[in-house]
């Protein structure tokens, strides 16, 4: 028997949500990863560069558990 996933994360407006989710969870990690490395002494461009790191780790991190959860990892 084949499924198709969970009902809640395969609907586009819950998809969306959990975008939403994804990406504001993502920011405010970015935003602390780059503002603890600013104090704790790394120069603007590299603290940035930092926050970035952490943004796109944390989105690809989210997205692969909400496509894992939904069933749809092969």
């Amino acid at each position: 028997m084949t499924t198709k996933g969970c009902p809640l994360l395969t609907d586009p407006t819950a998809r969306g949500l959990w975008l939403a989710i994804a990406t504001l969870t993502a920011v405010i990690v970015g935003a602390t990863a780059g503002l603890l490395a600013w104090a704790g002494g790394l120069n603007p461009p590299t603290a940035i560069l930092t926050a970035g790191g952490a943004f796109a780790g944390t989105m690809l991190l989210f997205l692969t558990i909400v496509r894992f959860t939904a069933g749809q990892a092969e």
